[in-house]
């Protein structure tokens, strides 16, 4: 995954490894947001960048919405993620669109365009003459087996339309299956009654992000 995932973040890691300054956007619903937690996985990713990259100058706009499916995303995302000119932006949708009945060839639909206008926006803000880097994210298993089978489908919406544009894919569900194959509760990565992760479940959805970097 190291060698394949950098090939989605090879201009990042570059201005990263250079120790030149760094803007990224994380971009989607309360999964991003981190709803109910102090640390979301933008903290602990940040962390983990800092420590690998001690002399990049990184900055982090969060830009997760509580409740927002992608159709939401698309009418925030100028002001939401291209008026920042970042380097990098993840994209993180589904669940949302699941519960509020958008059809997958809807959310496919929108996850292509969203991904068409920030590539096309203002671009990285170090004149490389193309757009942002780009990688999109799954979500987390559900507790409620009926949804979790459902929000398989989104999930590989998120996977094909990655491998269509040309941009990466972070398997956030198979990370959490990992650990829960290894023994770990899932019950214990999520905050009890909400289908949401805890600081344990986002930690790991930062690890995941740090095999592109």
């Amino acid at each position: 995954m190291s060698e394949e995932g950098s090939t989605f973040t090879r201009r990042t890691v570059y201005l990263l490894e250079a120790g030149k300054a760094v803007r990224i956007v994380t971009f989607g619903d309360s999964i991003t947001a981190g709803f109910a937690v102090r640390k979301g996985f933008d903290h602990f990713w940040m962390w983990m960048l800092k420590e690998k990259y001690p002399k990049a100058e990184i900055a982090l706009n969060n830009e997760g919405v509580c409740g927002d499916t992608s159709l939401d995303g698309l009418a925030r995302l100028d002001w939401s993620v291209i008026d920042h000119a970042p380097d990098l932006v993840t994209v993180n949708f589904g669940i949302n669109d699941m519960y509020m009945g958008i059809r997958l060839g809807e959310f496919k639909s929108n996850l292509i365009e969203i991904v068409e206008k920030i590539l096309e926006g203002s671009g990285s803000g170090f004149g490389s003459g193309s757009g942002p880097e780009i990688l999109l994210l799954s979500s987390e298993p559900l507790l409620t087996p009926r949804f979790d089978r459902i929000v398989l489908s989104y999930y590989q919406t998120l996977e094909d339309v990655a491998e269509e544009m040309g941009v990466g894919f972070v398997d956030v569900y198979g990370a959490w299956m990992r650990r829960v194959a290894e023994g770990v509760p899932l019950d214990s990565l999520i905050l009890p009654g909400l289908d949401h992760p805890n600081e344990a479940g986002y930690k790991i959805i930062a690890e995941e992000l740090m095999r592109f970097f």
